[in-house]
């Protein structure tokens, strides 16, 4: 007695919520969007994507660094010391050695515009690097919008053809009582049955792409869904 009465409170609390959920997606004004999709595309920045275009922005940004300090590497520089000065003159006699030490740098001509031209390349480069970031996020919030939608889309046909089930479930329930009493025949219960199993399957399917949906939304903002809705809830 007690299992049916289990049965029967959580029987009629899912057909409430499920009922309510249809009586909402049934309202003229309803769409599937909302804010929320908004504030998880803002999230694509932990997409492991953006995360390798900053790598390559900093790289990018060290090879600016490189090449601007590569001029260093082109100056030629050389010292002597005339001998006969390391040895203290005697009292009568002169240095007549000057200068007493030489020293010069060279820089190859070539330099000012081999250098010049390496570091504005590295420069378009790092520009470039950004660009293609900045071109990847927001490719990624218009994918995790879309995403999120497909998902929401999911949890709503699930919902609704939980609604279907349950109805499938009741009418199993009644040609079954109904077989017992001898009221109908074995064909009836078992079309009965049929019907609650392939809502069942149709149930896996759902929830299949219910899953799928959510896989491939947490890889796009780079973390589980709850985590995501934790942190975009936060004030």
């Amino acid at each position: 007695m007690r299992y049916y009465l289990f049965f029967l409170a959580f029987f009629l609390a899912a057909k409430v919520n499920a009922q309510s959920l249809t009586d909402s997606i049934g309202n003229p004004g309803f769409v599937l969007e909302d804010t929320i999709s908004d504030k998880l595309a803002e999230l694509a920045i932990n997409n492991y994507m953006i995360k390798a275009d900053d790598a390559e922005i900093k790289s990018m940004n060290h090879e600016i660094k490189k090449s601007k300090a590569s001029w260093f590497n082109s100056l030629n520089a050389s010292f002597n010391l005339n001998e006969a000065n390391i040895k203290a003159p005697a009292a009568d006699q002169q240095n007549v050695f000057f200068p007493r030490y030489n020293f010069s740098m060279t820089l190859p001509l070539g330099s000012f515009f081999t250098k010049a031209s390496d570091v504005k390349i590295a420069k378009a480069r790092h520009e470039k690097a950004i660009a293609m970031k900045n071109a990847d996020v927001e490719n990624l919030k218009k994918l995790i919008k879309m995403e999120y939608q497909l998902y929401q889309s999911n949890k709503y046909l699930l919902a609704l053809h939980e609604l279907v089930l349950q109805d499938e479930r009741v009418l199993l329930s009644v040609a079954e009582a109904k077989f017992k009493k001898n009221e109908v025949g074995l064909e009836v219960l078992t079309l009965a049955s049929k019907k609650y199993n392939d809502e069942l399957v149709k149930k896996i399917n759902l929830l299949k792409d219910l899953n799928s949906s959510k896989l491939e939304l947490e890889n796009l903002i780079g973390m589980s869904l709850e985590e995501a809705i934790k942190k975009i809830s936060q004030p």
